[in-house]
């Protein structure tokens, strides 16, 4: 009797929860989430060059499309460039994020991935630079900015379908740059790459560098400094951290100046030095130069700086940055006469600017310079082969590239050759890149035929000179034979 009331009380309330409750849900023990892999992929740019393309979009070769599969390793360097790190990246602590909250993380294995299980939401998949470990040539940090990417599972195909797991699991690749000290190099004034210059007449070139994060794991970080034959190093060597004079010394960096002519430049940060810099700090180099007679003129005459840096003295990386560039250049002429063709020597000119009292001036040693009289200028003399030879012009202003550099100048006769009327008049001419070598740009240059600058030879007789006196004995020797044939006649 018990046993039939407790199976009547049973029945019951199973037909009371039937009523309440979905019938599946009573028996049916609960499915279990749906999740779907995601594979994080590092990807390491070699500079600050990223480049953000929407899923879809073509990648660096114009023709390779990121879908959410995986690539192959020749796919990979098709969408991403050459200014990608093809090499594994170990160590890279990922976390994904849904909310702000971290729902699952782990850091990059040997072939430079991780694998996420994940139920659908949307999800922030970024770096944790504080728990990353890497275990390769960047050292146990990535000096690097990341950029996060944003997952909304299930990601669905193009072609269909969606991306589930394992073989069709979906693969993203979070990007970052390798973030390592820059360098910048100027002449005159900071961020102008031209600028011209008389021979001899002296400029600052100054070179700036960005300090990264992890600044202070390196071990080495050396500027050196070419210069080209056509520059001489004038001196004035100085090294700044963020505007402040840094005093050279065994514990901060050593210095070493090869030649003035061409010179190399190099300067060194000793390790324990590097250890005191931080991200964002600005190192800044200057120093004197000056084009020398050995420049070609119209041609450049850049300054190459190279920084070498890296986390020991065996694994360094190099890199250049644009090169900054001086010009000079000159004008040729060549004395004529007018009445005969020869070429004329010892004529004498100064040179000055046009429209401006500005006249040049050139020392025994070739340096150009301008002064504000004419007594000062410099006399060029037309040589035996009759060229006045104007070496080391300013053309241009700062900033102006060499091509489209230009100025006016005024050539002035102030003394003729010695028989030959004096041609007081000024003269303009213009200096430019082509106005001395017709190819500035070659090793060895064509050099442009010379302007011709013309006398007239002084014809009008002088009062009482030789002109009178062919008139007096010509005239003598017209009456002498009019004397000897009136003679001869009266005797015969």
């Amino acid at each position: 009797m018990k046993k039939f009331k407790l199976l009547s009380l049973i029945m019951a309330l199973a037909m009371v929860l039937s009523i309440v409750l979905p019938f599946g849900r009573v028996f049916a023990a609960a499915s279990a989430e749906e999740t779907y892999d995601v594979v994080v992929h590092k990807v390491l740019f070699k500079d600050q060059n990223i480049v953000i393309r929407e899923g879809g979009a073509v990648g660096a070769d114009g023709a390779t499309k990121y879908t959410g599969k995986g690539f192959s390793s020749e796919e990979f360097k098709k969408y991403f460039g050459a200014n990608v790190e093809t090499e594994p990246v170990e160590g890279v602590w990922y976390e994904a994020k849904l909310n702000g909250v971290v729902k699952a993380e782990g850091a990059t294995g040997p072939d430079g991935t991780v694998k996420f299980e994940l139920p659908a939401g949307t999800y922030v998949i970024e770096e944790n630079k504080a728990k990353t470990k890497l275990k390769n040539k960047y050292g146990d940090k990535l000096p690097a900015k990341s950029v996060a990417v944003t997952v909304t599972l299930p990601v669905y195909k193009a072609d269909g379908g969606k991306f589930t797991k394992g073989q069709d699991a979906l693969h993203v690749y979070p990007k970052n740059t390798i973030d390592e000290p820059t360098i910048n190099k100027s002449v005159t004034e900071s961020g102008n790459m031209h600028d011209t210059v008389g021979i001899g007449e002296i400029k600052p070139f100054i070179i700036e560098s960005n300090m990264p994060e992890g600044i202070d794991k390196y071990h080495v970080l050396k500027y050196t400094d070419q210069l080209t034959k056509g520059l001489t190093y004038k001196g004035n060597l100085k090294v700044f951290k963020n505007n402040e004079l840094i005093a050279k010394s065994a514990n901060t960096y050593t210095e070493a100046i090869a030649g003035d002519k061409g010179a190399k430049i190099e300067v060194s940060f000793v390790p324990e030095y590097i250890k005191t810099l931080k991200a964002g700090d600005k190192i800044k180099i200057t120093f004197d130069s000056t084009i020398n007679a050995d420049a070609i003129l119209g041609a450049i005459n850049p300054n190459e700086v190279e920084l070498e840096y890296g986390h020991s003295s065996d694994n360094t990386k190099k890199k250049k940055p644009e090169n900054p560039e001086l010009h000079t250049g000159g004008k040729r002429f060549v004395k004529r006469s007018v009445n005969e063709n020869k070429v004329l020597k010892d004529a004498e000119f100064i040179v000055k600017k046009f429209g401006e009292n500005k006249y040049v001036k050139i020392n025994e040693q070739g340096e150009a310079s301008f002064v504000d009289t004419e007594d000062q200028a410099t006399i060029f003399k037309s040589g035996a082969d009759g060229i006045i030879d104007i070496k080391g012009l300013p053309y241009g202003k700062k900033g102006d590239t060499n091509e489209i550099a230009s100025s006016d100048y005024e050539i002035i006769e102030k003394k003729a050759p010695e028989g030959y009327a004096l041609d007081a008049t000024p003269k303009k001419f213009t200096v430019n890149k082509t106005s001395y070598n017709q190819t500035p740009d070659e090793i060895e240059p064509k050099p442009v035929n010379p302007d011709v600058i013309n006398n007239n030879k002084v014809t009008i007789p002088q009062t009482g000179g030789i002109g009178s006196a062919i008139v007096v004995i010509a005239g003598a020797v017209i009456v002498g034979i009019g004397l000897y044939i009136k003679k001869r006649n009266s005797n015969a």
